[in-house]
């Protein structure tokens, strides 16, 4: 067994470390807010295409909106009519290469294997029925994507592409080419991401409908915004480690706490908080094997800059115990957060 430093155990204590978050204080165990579950990809694989208009509204009636999302914005495959466009995912459930990779989301999640993961969600769509009551609860519906989406949010809708949590290991995931998913994408396709990349996806899609960046905004409204993802993240899941929250191993998430003031140095020698160059802008934030912005070693965790918008969030939430969850994401002033924000130096 591999021995594990002093050093890196006191730095997970640190970085895991909440015990005066408020957020951690809420209590939802007595909630009776019952979360749905569906599983599309039983449905649709299982789908009998020698009728399709009726399996079509069979599928719509079950599913509502969301059938039109998958078929339109997830799978691509054609514009949403019920009655007739059901033909449309006919290829996609007879390819050979996806019915090979249903059998093994089948034979990996089975109804009863996804019983953990559904209490996992139950507790995280209560808590955000705690923080936000008069939103809708959403359901919980278990696709196969076909490698589009590990996740895909809506309003009422929080859909998990099963596919992608079949493990770095899978027999299947080692056979998909590496110039479309690199090994650092094949190791990040865990099951035990599964709730937490779903919630931050929700998370995501909620922040976005109230301060929605683009490509033409400054690096400081993009850290922040995502900090404000994360944030509501620990708020539906505040029982998570933050490195897995972010996708690190444990050596990843020690580089970061050890050199969170070399890279808040960067960004603020660089200047480059208040510049709106997209392509510069996006290497702090992009899933990559590490954080490929100028000034960052390569030795460093990716997505640096998600990390850094948190933790000035957090500061923020730390110094304004009276502001609700609601508020940070109405706030769109990012320099007002960012003042909170004093790393210090080692």
């Amino acid at each position: 067994m591999r021995k594990i430093s002093y050093v890196l155990i006191c730095t997970l204590i640190v970085f895991t470390s909440c015990e005066d978050d408020p957020l951690k204080k809420v209590d939802v165990s007595e909630s009776k807010l019952e979360v749905r579950f569906d599983r599309l990809d039983h449905d649709l694989f299982q789908a009998d295409f020698s009728d399709p208009a009726r399996t079509g509204q069979t599928l719509y009636q079950k599913y509502g909106s969301f059938y039109c999302d998958y078929l339109e914005a997830i799978m691509q495959a054609a514009p949403c009519q019920p009655d007739s466009n059901i033909l449309a995912l006919k290829g996609f459930v007879e390819h050979r290469d996806m019915s090979a990779l249903q059998r093994q989301v089948d034979k990996k999640f089975t109804n009863e294997a996804l019983v953990p993961y559904q209490n996992e969600f139950t507790e995280s769509i209560r808590r955000w029925n705690h923080f936000f009551p008069d939103s809708i609860a959403p359901r919980v519906v278990f696709m196969n994507s076909g490698l589009n989406f590990s996740a895909y949010s809506t309003d009422s809708v929080i859909a998990v592409g099963l596919e992608f949590f079949l493990g770095p290991k899978d027999s299947i995931v080692q056979l998909f080419p590496n110039d479309i998913f690199p090994q650092y994408f094949k190791d990040d396709m865990r099951e035990d991401y599964m709730v937490t990349n779903a919630m931050k996806d929700f998370a995501w899609a909620q922040c976005n409908k109230l301060d929605a960046t683009n490509n033409k905004s400054e690096l400081l409204n993009i850290l922040v915004h995502q900090g404000k993802v994360m944030y509501m993240l620990d708020a539906l899941l505040p029982n998570v480690e933050d490195s897995t929250k972010m996708n690190w191993s444990a050596t990843q998430a020690e580089w970061a706490l050890q050199n969170e003031f070399n890279v808040w140095k960067t960004l603020a020698q660089q200047e480059v908080l208040f510049r709106s160059n997209y392509n510069m802008n996006k290497k702090w934030i992009d899933f990559a094997p590490f954080t490929n912005a100028d000034g960052v070693p390569q030795d460093s965790p990716p997505q640096l800059g998600i990390w850094m918008g948190w933790n000035m969030v957090r500061a923020y939430m730390k110094a304004n115990p009276d502001v609700t969850l609601q508020q940070l994401l109405q706030e769109k002033d990012a320099q007002k957060i960012l003042k909170a924000y004093k790393p210090k130096k080692d």
